[in-house]
């Protein structure tokens, strides 16, 4: 069985301390980081000892390969790479096939409570729909969907709303209160340029869902879009899109964080355990 394999970012006070290191377990993880720095204790990192309070980044990311086998948009490795928040920076973005971000599963923020959380609560809590964008993957779709559903949002499947006779467009009209997307790439359907031979087709995402995509960028803004795609052979998923956040859909779990973390940074107040437990 392949096992995966973690690795730790830390970006510290000091800059020479600051990297990443590579290709630990996950035992090795929780008892060489994750548990002194949870408990404010020093820990090892790299050969040398630091301080959780001088810690300004820590970014945890699995991979079944080693880091010398893992390639960044550069062609460079993530284990040779110089600049390493270019590494997490492309991993974040979805740039970086077979590296997923993990960090919240061990490093869990702790709740701040102020005299303010009423009225927060209040202004989120008709904040609750949220549209999802869906091809043909229907493994994909039914996996958001129950995962919105257990952080205690109401998915509005697009594909699924009545029509009435309408364009796409003009159904999104319905919606004024959504303000944050879901949109999942999968790979639907079969694309070549018109002077290529057939045998060099690659799989592409659905075109009206492609077209989604940009409306909805163009409505609710690239921070409030979220989109997953689905890691296959010959599938050229767009993640070009500048500011636009890709995230693979793997079998770990991982874009369940993801999800998490994007909601909770445009303001929804979700329950991470319900739907990590």
């Amino acid at each position: 069985m392949n096992h995966p394999k973690y690795h730790i970012y830390i970006e510290y006070e000091d800059p020479e301390k600051s990297g990443i290191r590579f290709n630990v377990s996950e035992e090795e993880l929780v008892r060489t980081f994750v548990t002194p720095f949870r408990a404010g204790q020093p820990f090892w990192f790299m050969g040398r000892l630091l301080s959780p309070l001088k810690v300004a980044t820590a970014v945890i990311f699995w991979s079944y390969e080693t880091a010398d086998k893992i390639v960044l948009p550069n062609q460079e490795t993530i284990a040779t790479c110089k600049d390493k928040k270019f590494v997490i920076e492309s991993i974040g973005k979805g740039k970086v096939k077979g590296a997923y971000l993990y960090t919240e599963k061990f490093l869990t923020p702790t709740d701040k409570k102020s005299a303010t959380d009423g009225a927060l609560d209040a202004s989120v809590n008709i904040r609750k729909r949220i549209f999802v964008v869906h091809g043909n993957d229907e493994e994909m779709k039914q996996a958001t969907v129950s995962a919105l559903g257990k952080l205690g949002l109401a998915p509005v499947v697009m594909r699924e709303q009545p029509s009435q006779g309408r364009k796409i467009v003009e159904k999104f009209a319905d919606y004024a209160d959504v303000s944050f997307a879901v949109v999942l790439l999968s790979p639907d359907d079969f694309a070549y340029a018109k002077d290529d031979q057939p045998a060099k087709r690659k799989l592409r995402p659905a075109q009206n869902v492609i077209f989604e995509l940009g409306f909805l960028l163009g409505r609710l803004g690239e921070k409030n879009v979220l989109v997953f795609y689905r890691e296959f052979e010959s599938f050229e998923a767009p993640t070009d899109f500048e500011g636009v956040r890709f995230t693979a859909f793997d079998d770990r779990g991982s874009w369940k964080l993801s999800l998490i973390r994007e909601l909770t940074t445009c303001g929804y107040r979700v329950d991470a355990n319900k739907l990590l437990k």
